[in-house]
């Protein structure tokens, strides 16, 4: 087999296998705007302390939310509309 056709076998094999990644990765700018979500909280209303939110590997990460279906990249110190108190 040609060395080049190689590489670009391999290119191709690696690229595909990113695709569901970078899918996971995606945002959902339409929800987000309609649930108007900021990065920044309101007043003590804060996703950390949402009854939605999906904390990340540490406090301090990025998490999800159950509103926002495989968007991984939702603050803990952020706010939406849909903000429910935990507990």
């Amino acid at each position: 087999m040609n060395p080049s056709r190689r590489s670009m076998l391999k290119l191709g094999g690696m690229s595909l296998a990113m695709i569901p990644i970078v899918a996971l990765a995606a945002k959902n700018d339409g929800i987000r705007s309609s649930m108007k979500y900021k990065d920044a909280p309101d007043g003590d209303k804060k996703c950390a302390s949402c009854n939605l939110f999906v904390p990340g590997a540490s406090p301090a990460d990025l998490g999800g939310c159950k509103v926002f279906p495989n968007d991984t990249e939702i603050s803990p110190n952020g706010y939406c509309m849909a903000w429910a108190k935990k507990g």
